[in-house]
């Protein structure tokens, strides 16, 4: 009998170990899971935080080089205003035949005049969304402007 108690005790042993450890397990799967729950809504937090931050330095960049735009576009806009009262000044002091072609460079110079105060609306009213294609018809309209200055040039050196 003392053998079968023995047996019994050791079973019985053996199965409060295991329901131990079952429940032990249990426990901690439930903490782990919680631990893995709340690292993963931190990881959440993170990015959502992280996304943030990248959003407003994009908005912080658009605006420096939108600023930064307008002050050259107001910087070519004076270029062109002393280009302008230059073709003046000589068209006032030149022949018939030589205003003529001097004041048809005048009109273009106004007609570019115009587009560069356009543009400076343009870029301080541009939306971050729109900022690309707005600025890639900066380059052209920037290209085309130094044609015009070169070629008045040329024109003003040779009516001399």
């Amino acid at each position: 009998m003392n053998i079968k108690i023995h047996s019994l005790r050791s079973l019985l042993a053996t199965a409060f170990v295991a329901l131990s450890l079952t429940g032990f397990q249990a426990c901690t799967s439930d903490s782990e899971k919680s631990r893995t729950g709340e690292a993963v809504e931190n990881t959440g937090d993170a990015i959502e935080a992280d996304a943030k931050a990248a959003a407003d330095q994009t908005a912080t960049d658009f605006q420096t080089e939108r600023a930064k735009a307008v002050t050259n576009l107001e910087q070519e806009r004076d270029e062109l205003d002393q280009e302008i009262d230059e073709l003046q000044r000589k068209i006032d002091r030149s022949t018939d035949k030589a205003k003529e072609s001097m004041n048809r460079q005048m009109d273009e110079f106004k007609r570019e005049h115009q587009d560069l105060d356009r543009d400076i609306d343009k870029a301080k009213n541009a939306t971050e969304d729109a900022w690309q294609d707005i600025k890639a018809g900066f380059k052209k309209a920037g290209r085309t402007l130094d044609r015009s200055f070169d070629k008045a040039g040329d024109k003003l050196d040779t009516n001399e």
